[in-house]
């Protein structure tokens, strides 16, 4: 029990940055993701070789990058406004909508879903590996 509460008290300290870290990164890929559309726009207008146009991934990717942007502007808010209780009663409602829906909608960014979601317990069976199997 004591080791437990141990554990739990260091991943609370080490969540807010944590979450810094994963605004950063929402950064870093939105920048990317501009830059993947500027070459393609680029590409489009015969201003640069064919060969320096984005891949169907990265184009894959910036348009997952794209999607996360409406999600990530009220995670912003909590560093531009911060109301006391607006941004833990966002994120709770928005894991119990996830969950509810069953991941049809997502409501929380990327890169901020591993840190708010709790984790599975050892002795359940992954979502991701009882998904595939019964595809």
């Amino acid at each position: 029990m004591q080791q437990n509460t141990k554990m739990n008290y260091r991943e609370m300290t080490q969540l807010p940055r944590q979450l810094l870290r994963a605004v950063v990164m929402e950064g870093v890929g939105t920048t990317r993701m501009v830059h993947v559309y500027a070459r393609q726009g680029t590409g489009k207008l015969r201003l640069t070789p064919a060969r320096l146009n984005p891949t169907p991934e990265e184009l894959e990717l910036a348009g997952e990058q794209l999607k996360d942007i409406p999600r990530s502007l009220l995670f912003l808010l909590m560093f531009l406004i911060p109301l006391p209780g607006f941004v833990g009663g966002y994120a709770l409602v928005a894991i119990a909508f996830e969950r509810w829906m069953g991941n049809r909608i997502k409501v929380l960014p990327t890169r901020f879903r591993h840190l708010l979601k709790p984790k599975p317990k050892q002795g359940s069976i992954p979502t991701a590996i009882t998904e595939t199997n019964s595809l």
